[in-house]
C-alpha cells in the first residue's frame, strides 16, 4: 500500500511541476487598489494556499462550534 501512496504522491508532483512550467507567463494581478505582475503558475500557488488556510479555519471554527453546543447543557 505504501508504494501505492508513493505513486500517487510522485504523479502529483509530476502534474503540479507541469501546470507550473506550463504556465510561467506573467500576469498582471489587482486587487481593489493594488496591481502586480507575476507568474501565472505562483498566482495559482498563492490563491490555493489562501484556500487552504481558509478552508481549515472555517472547518475549525465549525468543530469549535460543535462542541460548545454539546458542551452546553439541555434546557
Amino acid at each position: 500500500m505504501d508504494k501505492v501512496w508513493l505513486g500517487v504522491k510522485l504523479l502529483i508532483t509530476l502534474l503540479v511541476l507541469v501546470l507550473f512550467v506550463q504556465n510561467i507567463a506573467v500576469v498582471e494581478f489587482r486587487f481593489l487598489t493594488w496591481s502586480m505582475s507575476l507568474p501565472l503558475a505562483l498566482l495559482l500557488v498563492v490563491i490555493y494556499v489562501l484556500g487552504m488556510v481558509s478552508g481549515r479555519s472555517l472547518f475549525a471554527l465549525i468543530r469549535r462550534l460543535r462542541r460548545r453546543r454539546s458542551a452546553e447543557p439541555h434546557r
